[in-house]
């Protein structure tokens, strides 16, 4: 009797989950709006926690490498942990600092002149623009056309815009110290992280492992987790010191053919190498439209070195620094670009990579398990052509072939 009771007991409590599941998904659906409001001040508010988890994140291998060096010398064993985090964050501010102090004044004295130099570098292009329309009074009347809408387009928007780029611009000045007090926040987060981060993710897995009781599940988890890192990690540390070759490359090259606006350029160049693959290509554009402005000839010489350092990084430099750390073809890393550059936006397009990759990793391993039930070949070249047989299929094709033979 206790049985029965017990039986429709649960009967009723999975009916009853279900409507409540039912109910939950069609509110979330109808107060989408409401709710993607209240997550976006949670995600604002929690934005300094994020920043400091990547930070930490992104640290995390100098200071496990600078704590086992202090763990070498008699009398520091205690004090490792902390006096690595914080020589961490000296190394990390003084990386920082060199950056600013080297890059950051010639790169403002490159804007300085361009700003300064602009008017006369447009008047000579207007110049010659205006003696090939005289020679051609249809395509004059054309680009005089063209001219007359762009400006009454300015015109137009700088009227109705003005005063919200005004305020914009106040709304930006008194954002400076709440940006000052999130880095602040961020920094504070990542000293706690580096300093317990073997409790933290302690407590993460315990957490875990309360409300999943299946073992083998767990095992599958924590073996994702472990890929997902090395992917991140891997991609992060190598895709930043490939942007630095690439940049300094730029540099060198750019002096020696006497381009303009060197530093700047390889700076937006560098920068920009670390979204995979189109990189280079982005940060070409604006870099390309700087140098045609000073002379139409350089800017042809600097898309021929673009083009060239581009496939001296994507088929020498990246592949030995990254090396297989993603494990994704040119086709993936297109379609995780765009997919998650249209979610994410810039983020998106750097980190949909790794994401990505994990993604395929997960779906692998499916895969792979799928057929090992079913004894079918897990290697991909099995299914190639004929290789799409089953093994049995694939034995009694090849005694076919024999008996003919």
């Amino acid at each position: 009797m206790k049985s029965g009771k017990k039986h429709y007991l649960r009967i009723g409590l999975t009916i009853f989950v279900s409507l409540a599941a039912v109910v939950a998904f069609y509110f979330m659906v109808l107060r989408y709006q409401g709710l993607k409001f209240y997550l976006d001040i949670i995600s604002l508010a929690l934005q300094p926690v994020m920043v400091g988890i990547v930070i930490a994140y992104v640290l995390c291998p100098v200071a496990k490498f600078m704590e086992r060096q202090f763990r070498r010398v008699k009398g520091l064993s205690r004090a490792a942990r902390p006096l690595s985090v914080l020589f961490t964050l000296i190394f990390a501010m003084g990386v920082l600092g060199l950056f600013c102090a080297l890059i950051l004044p010639q790169v403002a004295d490159s804007i300085r002149s361009l700003v300064i130099d602009l008017p006369g570098m447009l008047e000579v292009q207007l110049t010659r623009l205006e003696s090939y329309l005289e020679a051609d009074s249809e395509a004059a009347a054309t680009v005089m056309q063209m001219i007359a809408s762009v400006e009454t387009f300015l015109m137009t928007w700088i009227k109705e815009n003005m005063f919200a780029a005004v305020s914009n611009v106040a709304v930006s000045v008194l954002s400076i110290g709440s940006a000052i007090v999130n880095f602040v926040v961020s920094i504070v987060v990542t000293v706690y992280l580096l300093l317990d981060r073997e409790r933290y993710l302690a407590q993460c897995k315990k957490l875990f492992y309360a409300v999943s009781r299946n073992k083998r599940f767990n095992r599958v988890v924590m073996e994702v987790v472990h890929q997902a890192d090395q992917i991140f990690s891997g991609f992060i540390s190598g895709k930043l010191l490939d942007s630095l070759i690439v940049g300094i490359i730029c540099f060198v090259c750019l002096t020696v053919l006497k381009m303009p606006y060197a530093l700047l350029v390889s700076v937006i160049v560098g920068v920009t190498n670390i979204i995979p693959m189109f990189g280079p290509f982005i940060g070409a554009i604006p870099s390309a439209f700087l140098i045609l402005l000073v002379s139409p000839s350089k800017c042809i010489v600097f898309l021929i070195f673009i083009i060239i350092l581009q496939q001296v990084d994507g088929n020498i430099i990246g592949p030995r620094i990254l090396g297989n750390s993603t494990g994704l073809s040119a086709l993936y890393v297109t379609v995780a670009m765009l997919l998650f550059g249209k979610l994410m936006g810039f983020v998106g397009m750097i980190v949909g990579v790794p994401l990505f990759a994990t993604l395929y990793y997960i779906v692998k391993r499916l895969a792979e398990y799928s057929l090992k039930q079913q004894g079918m070949p897990m290697g991909t070249a099995e299914y190639t052509g004929a290789g799409d047989k089953k093994p049995e299929e694939k034995q009694t094709c090849d005694k076919l072939d024999r008996t003919q033979k």
